[in-house]
């Protein structure tokens, strides 16, 4: 199979991974060479992300120049108290999380606003990303549409399931159309004891839920644009990890034993349950040993990041054609209903 050189068409997946989320900008320089054109986009914390910003319309040279410009220090945005130093206790205990969000949660809804170009300070919601007469599904279930061009995953940790935004925020009693792309963004990055989790209140069962980081019980959904058959064009998922070496933990305090924690699981979960057919279709990046949460990190560091995500892509793209025609044969041989089952086990 030979992709079409013209237009090259993809659905896309970006993995979270805190600050390590800059190697996925730098990933997206040599597709976008190569002429590539994403349908379909997904993210999971950081990931979601940078989606965002590409389902309107910001090419990587416009996001590496954001993702430089932004200060990572303000995205520890604590809240205030009356005894600072007692804050980090304080918040853990009332407020389930370190820091606010705040400040990332605004610089998003400034950004996407201001591509495309919404008067009067109006926020991004998916209905502002809808594919015009787009008919198709997700997952083989008619309540996920294929005509929103951005999913992003979080997780209701008070009812223990993973949610699909914008679709699953109607069981909240909330329209999807109306849901605010910052908003999703904000839930998806909550890596649990650092960011405060969203409170969502069900209008339906008048219950509050808590929503917390994707990457709880899937960091790397790259399942969620899969159909019944061979696909007529591929999904591409970017994953970021670190080099194959074990990185020891310093624990010395409570606060970063929980670092240690959040970080194992969120760099380690999906890499034991992804199917040897998935890593066909799978742009690893190497984050150069860089933690989740280093929200300190340097401008040499950003460089690199991005630097590393551009090699990879490149590295990935002189096998994919090859690669991609093995996914397909691999995909051919397993029936829809043993695909199908999969798929359930691992969402629904």
């Amino acid at each position: 199979m030979t992709i079409n050189t013209s237009m090259k068409l993809a659905d896309i997946v970006f993995e979270g991974g805190g600050v390590k989320g800059i190697g996925l900008v730098g990933a997206l320089k040599p597709f976008e060479q190569k002429g590539f054109q994403w349908k379909n986009i997904c993210g999971n914390s950081a990931g979601s992300i940078v989606t965002a910003l590409v389902a309107v319309g910001y090419s990587s040279d416009e996001i590496k120049k954001l993702m430089i410009e932004l200060d990572y220090t303000k995205i520890a945005d604590k809240s205030h108290s009356i005894m600072p130093f007692l804050s980090n206790v304080q918040n853990l205990l009332l407020k389930k999380g370190l820091f606010k969000g705040d400040y990332i949660k605004n610089w998003i809804d400034d950004a996407l606003s201001k591509k495309l170009k919404l008067s009067n300070k109006r926020k991004v919601t998916f209905g502002n990303l809808i594919i015009p007469n787009e008919q198709g599904i997700l997952l083989n279930n008619k309540k996920y549409k294929r005509k929103y061009k951005l999913h992003i995953i979080a997780t209701d940790i008070s009812r223990g399931k993973m949610i699909i935004l914008p679709e699953d925020i109607a069981e909240y009693g909330i329209n999807p159309n109306e849901l605010q792309v910052s908003l999703a963004i904000r839930m998806s990055i909550s890596i649990p004891y650092f960011f405060q989790p969203v409170k969502l209140f069900n209008k339906n069962s008048n219950k509050k839920s808590l929503i917390v980081d994707g990457g709880v019980l899937s960091n790397y959904p790259v399942w969620i644009f899969d159909i019944n058959g061979i696909p007529q064009y591929p999904t591409i998922g970017f994953k970021l990890g670190g080099n194959k070496e074990i990185r020891e933990h310093k624990i010395t305090n409570i606060l970063n034993f929980s670092s240690s924690i959040i970080e194992t699981m969120l760099e380690a979960q999906d890499d034991i349950h992804i199917r040897e057919m998935d890593f066909l279709r799978t742009c690893k990046i190497n984050t150069l040993d860089i933690k989740t949460t280093d929200f300190n990190i340097c401008s040499d560091k950003i460089l690199a990041l991005y630097n590393s995500g551009n090699s990879c892509a490149k590295d990935f793209l002189k096998t994919f054609e090859n690669d991609y025609e093995k996914y397909r044969i691999m995909r051919s041989n397993v029936s829809d209903r043993s695909y199908n089952s999969f798929i359930s086990k691992n969402i629904f």
